[in-house]
């Protein structure tokens, strides 16, 4: 039985409705060859989000993973991992990476402190797939050490730079989705913000998040089957229109040292850009 669940995990017979499924990659998981492709699409994976940045540096295959993933009829979007410090590799253009995938070189401060300069290199990574992808989501995860300080102040401060991100995106006319997790080291305990809360950064993320409009939805973790009900609201959310149900799978003929994440999300987020209607 548990081996058979582990491949429906990976291999569903069917989707669920309005749901697909789909992966995240990013630049551990490096350039991917036309034959998986392939096997992704005779899979049924309905769509890739692409890392563009990934915290420290732009993911320098984005454009590529983007361009190979539409050449094989899959769906596209993005993903951009924030800091909080505004410290970035030296090469983080065009990143040079040790044999751990880290960028070589002590940090440096960015250009401009802040979410806004991030979605900026995230965007520039995208190339010539940015009009092509259906939405960026801003991943608001911990990933430095030591966890994040709970400090009021600095929780203000840092979601600061979320809101940032997600007006950034905004202005660019970017459909806008956020990923994180209820668990510690996510949204909680990084901005500090949640649907009670008052300071005004809070309340500008919960009216920017809930903007009749362009209303920003939720990606979050939980593992298991890949469905998107049995969610509990979290954070400045109710329901979630995506879901990592799987982490670091090496599947689909990727080489044995990369992975990726298998998802299922709403396919009403997804949708064609101008070249691929062209087409």
């Amino acid at each position: 039985m548990r081996r058979m669940l582990a491949l429906m995990c990976l291999y569903p017979a069917a989707v669920f409705a309005n749901s697909g499924l789909g992966v995240d990659v990013d630049f551990y998981t490096g350039p991917i060859s036309t034959k998986v492709w392939r096997q992704l699409k005779a899979a049924n994976r309905k769509f890739v989000i692409v890392q563009s940045w990934g915290g420290r540096s732009r993911n320098e295959w984005a454009s590529s993973q983007l361009a190979g993933a539409r050449s094989a009829g899959i769906k596209t979007a993005a993903y951009i991992l924030l800091n909080y410090d505004s410290l970035v590799c030296p090469t983080f253009a065009r990143p040079v990476r040790d044999d751990r995938g880290r960028c070589s070189g002590d940090l440096i401060p960015q250009a401009q402190p802040g979410g806004r300069w991030q979605v900026r290199q995230g965007l520039a990574a995208l190339g010539a797939e940015s009009d092509n992808v259906s939405f960026v989501a801003v991943d608001v995860e911990w990933f430095a050490s030591p966890t994040p300080s709970l400090d009021p102040v600095e929780q203000n401060r840092r979601a600061g730079y979320v809101l940032e991100a997600i007006e950034e995106l905004k202005a660019r006319h970017k459909k806008t989705v956020v990923y994180t997790r209820n668990g510690t080291g996510h949204w909680a305990d990084i901005t500090g913000c949640d649907v009670g809360a008052r300071s005004p950064v809070c309340a500008a993320l919960f009216d920017i998040i809930h903007d009749p409009a362009s209303p920003v939805a939720l990606w979050d973790v939980q593992k298991g089957s890949p469905e998107l009900d049995n969610f509990r609201p979290h954070g400045m959310w109710t329901s979630r229109l995506g879901r990592q149900y799987r982490l670091d799978a090496n599947a689909f003929g990727l080489p044995a040292a990369r992975t990726l994440d298998l998802n299922v999300f709403n396919l009403s987020l997804f949708w064609e850009g101008p070249a691929a209607r062209a087409r």
